[in-house]
């Protein structure tokens, strides 16, 4: 079993009142994992692209999602296959979103412009009786 540690720091010293300085982390057991780059297909939810195939991981899946765009108004829409495509992220160009995903739902990927790059990446407990093939 291999473990994948995450962490963010959200941090400013001038929008509120007092300094932000926040710091959170996690270790996540993973003995299987997807880095990937691709395309976004099309522009509509009908043409998203899969970044995760639901049932892929047992009990729990990591989803990284980066909109590669330089322009933050190229966006990228992570929805929710499983659920009449319900909205789960807005990403603008540049931006990038990390969430632990229900592993029973497809998660997909559509942009505002086609050919757009994506980068994502999964990890967690393996599910062998589910594969590609």
């Amino acid at each position: 079993m291999g473990t994948v540690r995450s962490s963010i720091t959200v941090s400013s010293g001038d929008v509120l009142a007092t300094a932000v300085n926040i710091t959170s982390s996690k270790s996540i057991a993973a003995d299987s994992g997807v880095v990937l780059r691709a395309k976004v297909r099309g522009v509509a939810a009908g043409d998203a692209i899969t970044v995760y195939k639901a049932d892929d991981k047992t009990t729990s899946a990591y989803l990284y999602v980066k909109n590669m765009d330089p322009e933050l108004e190229n966006y990228l829409y992570l929805i929710n296959t499983t659920d009449s495509n319900g909205a789960v992220a807005k990403i603008g160009g540049g931006e990038f979103c990390f969430i632990p995903v229900f592993v029973s739902k497809t998660y997909k990927v559509y942009g505002t412009l086609v050919d757009q790059m994506v980068e994502y990446l999964v990890f967690g407990q393996d599910n062998p009786a589910n594969t590609l093939g």
